[in-house]
């Protein structure tokens, strides 16, 4: 055994996959001689201190020129030298602390580079730290920052949650729909909403609906949806769904970020109450009517006020008179939040005539939507599932297009139709 004296060592403890060693590393070319020799028993020890050679054995590299950007300070440290206490706090996982430090830094503190290459996402995706990841990126953290490894934090997440919850960042638009999603009515929308119910009733209510959901699985999944993002994914929950006989993650699968919930509702906007049951769409219904009439999703039921964002045209806005009544042809996600509704696409091209538009759901009977944060891969969305064959009535229309949203729609839901 060697005992070490020494004063160029590097503690890398810190930066170790195995901090618990407290590993010193020496630098190469350093140079030792003998203090002592020991023997105690079996066991030797030489004792040893470090030496100044009168000329380096191994010359330094150059010092790089001294860049012309200024890390920013962070909040709980000046010193940028040093990795961070908020770095820190990331790394470890201690949620509380980051939480407190989050309260009061900037975006750009948020994302500072740090000592060691790496940022606070960077590390916490690397290390698997769910809820860090989260709370970094509520706080408007950097997923195209590259760390000295030439990786971002998605290509460092170690959990198919992390990847989902950067993905969700990256395509922000669930809560924003690229076009009008409801079907016009004019007098009989509650009507309307009650014919499309009282066929998909006996779907939800079946005993052996983990059948339904095997059949959804052979006959939509691995026949229409193959080549849709992340469909590995969907077909785990809808296995257990089947397996559990636990309806809950058909709502899981709807909320996770793959390109199921998009397809989906793509599908589902072709349906008419004529062919709602034909044996091509039969999937789809089934689907439809296990989470809107399933005994299990009565507790989520939910009434008030929700949120949703639409890009809709000048023109589409002058057919939505108030007093006009809708039904929603679609399930729509909607936030209890107006900030998580209000994330707007950039327009393209000065010929996108289309308006920002803010939709106000007033929820008013049971089981029109379900309150998901629960179930939901993102609890911190606050969603509510609006069920598709909805009915609605416009109470107020606000226009202004000098603002962001440029159009406000308030909308109430219509008394069941008896």
């Amino acid at each position: 055994m060697f005992a070490i004296k020494c004063h160029s060592g590097r503690d890398i403890h810190r930066h170790s996959s195995y901090e618990a060693e407290n590993e010193v590393l020496l630098m190469a070319g350093t140079q030792f001689k003998v203090i002592s020799c020991l023997d105690q028993g079996d066991l030797h020890i030489i004792q040893v201190e470090e030496t100044i050679p009168p000329l380096p054995l191994v010359q330094p590299p150059p010092k790089p020129a001294p860049s012309p950007i200024k890390p920013m300070p962070i909040g709980p440290s000046s010193d940028t030298s040093k990795i961070s206490p908020f770095y820190d706090a990331c790394r470890e996982n201690n949620i509380s602390l980051v939480e407190n430090y989050l309260k009061t830094m900037t975006v750009e503190e948020i994302n500072r580079i740090e000592p060691n290459g790496s940022t606070a996402l960077h590390v916490a995706a690397y290390r698997g730290h769910e809820k860090i990841v989260e709370l970094l990126l509520q706080k408007g953290a950097s997923y195209l920052t590259i760390n000295k490894y030439n990786l971002t934090p998605l290509d460092e997440a170690k959990t198919d949650k992390i990847r989902q919850l950067i993905h969700r960042r990256m395509n922000k638009k669930r809560f924003v729909s690229d076009s009008v999603e409801w079907i016009l009515q004019t007098n009989d929308a509650d009507y309307q909403a009650h014919e499309y119910f009282k066929k998909l009733e006996s779907y939800g209510k079946d005993p052996q609906f983990h059948k339904l959901i095997i059949y959804i699985r052979k006959n939509y999944l691995e026949k229409d949806l193959q080549d849709v993002d992340g469909i590995n994914t969907i077909k785990e929950y809808f296995d257990k769904a089947i397996n559990e006989k636990d309806p809950a993650y058909l709502l899981t699968a709807y909320t996770a970020e793959t390109g199921f919930y998009t397809t989906l509702n793509v599908d589902l906007a072709k349906l008419h109450l004529e062919n709602l049951t034909s044996k091509e769409n039969l999937s789809r219904a089934y689907y439809i009517g296990i989470i809107a009439r399933h005994p299990k999703f009565e507790t989520l039921s939910f009434t008030g006020e929700v949120f949703r964002g639409m890009m809709i045209t000048a023109s589409d806005v002058t057919k939505y008179k108030v007093g006009t009544r809708i039904l929603t042809k679609t399930f729509s996600s909607t936030s209890k939040q107006k900030h998580v509704a209000s994330t707007f696409h950039e327009k393209k091209t000065d010929k996108d005539d289309r308006l920002s538009t803010i939709c106000i759901y007033q929820i008013r009977n049971n089981r029109t939507a379900f309150d998901i944060q629960r179930l939901s891969l993102f609890a911190y969305e606050e969603e509510v599932l609006i069920l598709p064959y909805s009915a609605f009535k416009i109470i107020d229309v606000i226009q202004n297009k000098e603002h962001s949203p440029q159009v406000e729609i308030k909308l109430r839901e219509c008394e069941p139709w008896l």
